[in-house]
């Protein structure tokens, strides 16, 4: 009796420390567990903007380091001193998986309801893909806001056009699309792979095309193998992607 109930007690003690586990390691629960694991455990606390490469240090941009100190309004500059988790590839695109709207999306509208929040409380791959860390980095929020959900490319469209020059960095933006500097656009496509493959989230033909041409003209850098490990301590996998 005495050695079935130190079985019980080893096995209680066993499985709490998979449970615990299994909490402390994988994609976040939320989005803000999300974003605190990307300031604090990757970047921990500091790093360099994704698109613009300007210092940040505890959420906080120092915009001089990148020579942007002048490229906000005065409506934009709030937004324009603190970092945004960045989604790479944008979360409203996450309503389609393999080429057909969510049921989550769907119900969202005939709510009339946030679809981005409902499907994050109602539907487990929603939430996975818009609170998984390889698709999140640290941006500018002010740039963040410009970028919202435009597609990639490499050619200019549409009116509205924003260049913003930091620190070995240049992103441009329009009403219809977003130019990322050359040295991330491999990183971006990598990511988009990825995303691809484990939430089924789809491009246009143009989109893949280009993202497949950057793939091929941008490769794998050590920066980014570093941060795809870093990543892969925190939520158990990284980018397959990115060897």
């Amino acid at each position: 009796m005495k050695l079935f109930k130190a079985f019980v007690a080893v096995s209680t003690i066993l499985f709490l420390a998979n449970i615990t586990t299994a909490y402390a390691v994988g994609i976040p629960s939320s989005f803000s567990k999300a974003k605190t694991k990307l300031y604090k455990t990757v970047y921990l606390n500091q790093g360099e903007t994704f698109y613009a490469g300007c210092s940040w240090t505890k959420k906080k941009i120092d915009l001089n380091s990148c020579g942007l100190q002048n490229s906000f309004t005065s409506k934009e500059r709030k937004r324009a001193l603190r970092t945004e988790a960045e989604h790479v590839i944008p979360a409203s695109w996450f309503y389609k998986q393999n080429n057909q709207y969510r049921q989550c999306h769907i119900e969202a509208k005939q709510l009339k309801t946030s679809a981005r929040k409902y499907c994050q409380k109602n539907n487990d791959n929603f939430r996975m893909a818009h609170n998984d860390l390889i698709n999140l980095r640290p941006t500018v929020g002010a740039i963040n806001a410009a970028r919202s959900n435009k597609p990639f490319a490499e050619t200019l469209s549409g009116k509205k056009e924003t260049t913003y020059n930091g620190n070995g960095k240049k992103i441009v933006i329009t009403s219809r699309v977003v130019i990322p500097d050359t040295s991330i656009r491999g990183d971006i496509a990598r990511i988009a792979f990825y995303m691809n493959q484990k939430y089924g989230v789809t491009y246009s033909k143009r989109q893949l095309k280009t993202f497949m041409n950057w793939d091929s003209i941008d490769p794998i850098s050590d920066e980014e193998r570093n941060l795809n490990q870093r990543i892969k301590k925190v939520q158990g996998h990284g980018n397959p992607f990115v060897l």
